[in-house]
């Protein structure tokens, strides 16, 4: 592989980024449709239990005791609620996941000049399974643990309303939202951005799985971290943008390490007396991007940036340490992969931190 193909692999995967997100969108949307369906009908429902319960059944429910029929009806709306929830919603990201894989394995390795079998997508996303990411999310539980949190939260709001002598009404507004404010100040709003934050950010495991997969099925050795070049780019991943590792290392970082993260691997082929030609791209606000050489990493762009950017970026008393006290920017960063407080950077090197008056 040449500078060349190195420059035109680089390249082409961070485009190919920029369409997953794309069609991420789609498939965000399309389980959005199937939750609001669902939680529609669910509300509707429980609105006219609620309309029909006694004052006796009210203060029943908001002990949480489900004793007459009206009550056990409420109680059943809510398990179908997350029943469908934690079991159609699962079976659709499946479905798609399985094409997302057999894609993304298909694409690298045509991405690579080279042909590989014909990828089994089940496989692959049997393997994204059995790895958490993010933090230690896992595919298998993020909707139920997302469903279980909501109906509880859900069943609060009915309690809390019915104690404090809310309307069946504020009580249903209270958990549908108003749509003055795009029912974005509902309960279920918080429901339906986890399942935006959970669907990208595991399509990208996936995506992620499917790449690892097919390079080691291509005989790739090594792996070069391509963080984006941007403001959104977390502390650690712009630390880590331009390290390579080895494909088997089993202490290297497993991509995405944190919700809607957009960082991943590239082959690497080693060859210390060069560089990648070419540009990569970067954005600094709205309006303003442009290209820099592809061998240039995060930290070193970062160094040909603006004060008031960098400041931005690491807030006002971590730019102090980074422009006048000697810190690099992988220095805010801890072993387990997460930003310093100022307390405990303080805590590492005080005299630093005295010596700049911070």
């Amino acid at each position: 592989m040449d500078d060349k193909k190195d420059d035109s692999l680089l390249n082409s995967i961070i485009r190919h980024q920029s369409y997953l997100y794309r069609l991420s969108s789609g498939e965000v949307i399309a389980l959005l449709k199937q939750f609001n369906s669902e939680s529609s009908s669910m509300l509707s429902k429980l609105r006219d239990l609620l309309d029909e319960l006694s004052d006796s059944e009210r203060v029943a429910l908001s002990g949480a005791r489900y004793t007459t029929a009206n009550l056990k009806e409420i109680k059943r709306i809510l398990d179908d609620w997350q029943s469908f929830v934690v079991t159609a919603l699962p079976e659709s990201f499946a479905v798609s996941a399985v094409a997302l894989a057999v894609y993304e394995s298909q694409y690298q390795a045509k991405t690579l000049g080279k042909k590989i079998k014909e990828s089994n997508g089940e496989s692959i996303l049997k393997q994204a399974k059995r790895k958490p990411f993010a933090g230690g999310m896992l595919i298998d539980h993020m909707f139920s643990d997302m469903a279980e949190s909501t109906r509880r939260r859900v069943e609060y709001a009915i309690r809390d309303g019915i104690s404090i002598g809310q309307t069946n009404q504020q009580i249903i507004q209270h958990i549908k939202g108003t749509s003055k404010l795009n029912y974005e100040d509902g309960i279920l709003n918080q429901s339906r951005q986890s399942i935006d934050m959970m669907v990208r950010t595991a399509r990208s495991h996936v995506s992620n799985t499917a790449y690892e997969e097919t390079y080691k099925a291509l005989g790739v050795k090594k792996l070069k971290v391509s963080a984006t070049l941007d403001s959104r780019t977390c502390k650690f991943c712009a630390s880590e943008d331009g390290n390579v590792y080895d494909i088997d290392d089993p202490n290297r970082p497993r991509f995405p390490v944190h919700p809607r993260n957009r960082t991943v691997y590239v082959p690497y082929v080693e060859n210390e007396d060069e560089k990648f030609a070419g540009k990569r791209p970067f954005v600094r606000s709205a309006g303003d991007a442009g290209q820099v050489s592809a061998d240039t990493n995060y930290k070193k762009w970062f160094e040909e940036q603006s004060e008031d950017y960098q400041r931005e970026w690491l807030g006002n008393k971590r730019y102090e340490l980074y422009k006048n006290g000697g810190y690099t920017i992988d220095k805010f960063v801890d072993p387990e992969r997460k930003l310093y407080t100022l307390k405990e950077l303080k805590a590492l090197d005080e005299k630093t931190f005295v010596d700049l008056g911070l």
